[in-house]
This record gives C-alpha cells, sequence and structure tokens, in this order.
C-alpha cells in the first residue's frame, strides 16, 4: 500500500474554535491512517491575501503531494468556486477560489485548477448546511484526495488557470534606487515587520550587509516611520533597542527591533494600505 499523503490545515477560525475539530475528524472517517497537521487557525478574518501569504511560508518546507486546506472563506455558501489548484511542486490546495491562491500562482506556480464537484467530493451526512464549507468540502475533499480514494482528477472539472481569482495588492517595484512594496505581515508577539520586497532586490540595487539604510513607512499617506537603520544579517548585530533591516524566513525584506516590538511601538498594520520604501543612506 502506497504512503497516504499529509494533510495540512489553515484557517482564520481562532485558536479556540472547536470548528477545527470536526474537519480534523471528517478526515479521520475518510481514512483513519491520515496524519493531518496544523499549520495556523489565526490568520485574520476574512483576509484572503494573509492567507495566500501563510501558504507560500509552510508550502516550500512539505514534501511533494501534501495536500493543504486553506478556509478563509468570507463568500462560505456563495456562488464563488470551491477548488483544488495542483501546485508546480506536486503538492496541492484545495480552497475557495476567492484570492487565496494569489501568491501561490505567482511565487510557487499552478499547473492545474480543478472545480470541487460537490455531489461526489462533499461530506454527505451535512448536504443541508451551506455555512461550513471548511469540514463539508474541503477537509472531506482533501482527505479523500491525500488518501488516494479520488485523482485530482476525479475532484471535478478543469478549469483555466487564468481565470483563478487574484486578489489585489501592492507589488514591489524598484524606481531610481528606491526600493518600494508593502508590508505583509505585522506580528504582535516579536514586533517582526515582514514586506513583500524579495530580499535580493537589496543587493541588486548595491544595499549590503554592514551599509546604513533609510526606510520610509507610510499609511494612508501619513509618514508613520522615516529614519535610518542598520541593515545586517540577523538580530544580534545591533545593540538591543536598535532597528534593524534583515532578511525574513522568507527571503523578503524584513525590519525589526533588537529585542523590541516596532509594531506595537509604532502601532504599525498590514496590507495594501501601509506602504514602505528602501534606499541606500546617502551618508554611506
Amino acid at each position: 500500500m502506497s504512503k497516504k499523503a499529509a494533510v495540512v490545515m489553515q484557517t482564520d477560525f481562532g485558536t479556540d474554535n472547536i470548528s477545527v475539530c470536526t474537519m480534523y475528524g471528517v478526515c479521520r472517517i475518510v481514512s483513519d491512517e491520515l496524519d493531518v497537521f496544523d499549520a495556523t487557525y489565526a490568520i485574520p478574518k476574512f483576509d484572503v491575501l494573509a492567507a495566500s501569504d501563510a501558504l507560500i511560508y509552510a508550502i516550500p518546507f512539505w514534501p511533494t503531494g501534501t495536500v493543504f486546506v486553506s478556509v478563509v472563506d468570507p463568500g462560505v455558501g456563495s456562488e464563488r468556486r470551491s477548488c483544488v489548484a495542483k501546485l508546480s511542486n506536486g503538492s496541492y490546495v484545495v480552497t475557495p477560489d476567492n484570492g487565496t491562491l494569489t501568491y501561490v500562482k505567482e511565487q510557487i506556480g499552478i499547473e492545474e485548477v480543478r472545480i470541487i464537484d460537490e455531489s461526489i467530493n462533499r461530506y454527505p451526512e451535512t448536504r443541508h448546511i451551506h455555512i461550513f464549507h471548511g469540514r463539508d468540502v474541503y477537509a472531506y475533499c482533501a482527505a479523500r484526495l491525500a488518501a488516494g480514494v479520488i485523482t485530482f482528477e476525479e475532484v471535478g472539472s478543469a478549469y483555466p488557470v487564468e481565470d483563478i481569482v487574484m486578489a489585489s495588492y501592492v507589488k514591489p517595484a524598484v524606481k531610481d534606487n528606491v526600493l518600494s512594496g508593502m508590508i505583509n505581515e505585522a506580528t504582535n508577539h516579536f514586533g517582526l515587520v515582514g514586506t513583500n520586497i524579495p530580499f535580493t532586490y537589496l543587493a541588486d540595487n548595491g544595499i549590503h550587509y554592514g551599509d546604513r539604510v533609510k526606510v520610509k513607512i507610510k499609511h494612508l499617506d501619513q509618514v508613520i516611520l522615516d529614519e535610518e537603520l542598520a541593515h545586517e544579517p540577523s538580530f544580534s548585530f545591533v545593540p538591543v533597542g536598535d532597528k534593524v533591516l534583515l532578511s525574513s524566513e522568507t527571503a523578503t525584506a524584513m525590519l525589526a527591533i533588537n529585542q523590541g516590538n516596532l509594531v506595537t511601538d509604532y502601532q504599525l498594520g498590514y496590507g495594501p494600505e501601509w506602504l514602505v520604501e528602501i534606499s541606500k543612506s546617502e551618508s554611506e
């Protein structure tokens, strides 16, 4: 018997929501040999871009064939498509097609996408319920795919990859030696501020470890931070309490305070309204 693929789940349900337990249960009903793992249940409510960001964080570090379930679904019960995307790396994402696949398509690649045929791949005991597709459609279909009960082709009909819903966001850019993008992560726990500016942009534009850089953060045209700080490999290269520009775990430009909290100190948020500019200090 071939080894079954793992199922990895993320939602915006919150960490104290019993609903995830029922998603686990449906997977085990399909096959009691399935391994089901938690990614995160703390994605901000209704935020499909944050869901997409979480996926590209996790997917590269799981084996080929892993089946990811992402449930951030403000349109649950509506006509939005429920789908399974086959990725270029051989893994799968089971999700509403509502923008959650945006970064996955752009940064990992999607080979094929199929609508979930709910006449087959929907938990049969809850067909009268229309507000919990995370359990009744996505977890159930993912488990059937991971367990080998169905093939990818048996998920449902294929539709063009070009028709996948893409969420709008501020794309990274370079103009006149200024790198720009948006904050896509602002975590309260450690106060890390992640951007979508690829880390390679820095060296490509003459910014190297040991340099001083000018960083500007704007929210709705209001300047929140405008300072010079160090660009270093990690936190401890600067004194405790100092700000630093470094590489995030996903190789994008990240801002932080060594043993401090940049997010709470400056009340920073994330998303397309939070803009970042980085340039080499003129004093260099």
